[in-house]
Parts: C-alpha cells; sequence; structure tokens
C-alpha cells in the first residue's frame, strides 16, 4: 500500500518534469532558430563582418598601449621609490 501510495505522489512529479522538459526544449529549439537567423544575417553583411575585425584590432592595439603605459607607470613608481629610499624587498 505504501508503494501505491508513493507511486500516485511521483506521477503528478514526473508529469511536470516532462511538461519542463518539453519547454525547455521548445525554448532551445526557438534559440536554435534565432542563431541560425543571426548567423545568416552575419553571412549576409560581410561589410559587418570587416567591422567587427577591426575594431577587434583596434581593441587588441589599445589593449597592448595600456599594457605599455602600465609598464611604464611602475617602472617610474619603482624610481620615485628607490628616490625616497623606501624598501622594495617583498615588494
Amino acid at each position: 500500500m505504501v508503494k501505491a501510495e508513493a507511486s500516485k505522489s511521483e506521477a503528478p512529479k514526473l508529469e511536470d518534469l516532462i511538461v519542463k522538459l518539453k519547454e525547455i526544449e521548445l525554448g532551445l529549439k526557438q534559440d536554435l532558430a534565432n542563431l541560425r537567423e543571426k548567423l545568416g544575417l552575419l553571412d549576409s553583411e560581410p561589410e559587418f563582418l570587416e567591422g567587427i575585425e577591426s575594431l577587434r584590432r583596434d581593441a587588441e592595439s589599445h589593449a597592448s598601449n595600456l599594457e605599455l603605459e602600465v609598464r611604464h607607470l611602475r617602472e617610474e613608481l619603482k624610481a620615485i621609490r628607490e628616490l625616497l629610499g623606501l624598501n622594495l624587498e617583498g615588494k
């Protein structure tokens, strides 16, 4: 009798899970369709892809320049600390 009661309480849970899985499946299918549509737009717009590539190169250039500036500022900070006689050990 306990098994019968347990299976009755599990049945709605199983049905709820199936409904949720179908909702998730539908959502994933919609996401896939949206991605395919967006990829199609990207493929049909080569100048858009070129623009993105140009932006990527610009961003990499800026990142490189910032890295150089940070390195320079660290060297200046080290020189200032040395001038002030601050202990640089362990830093």
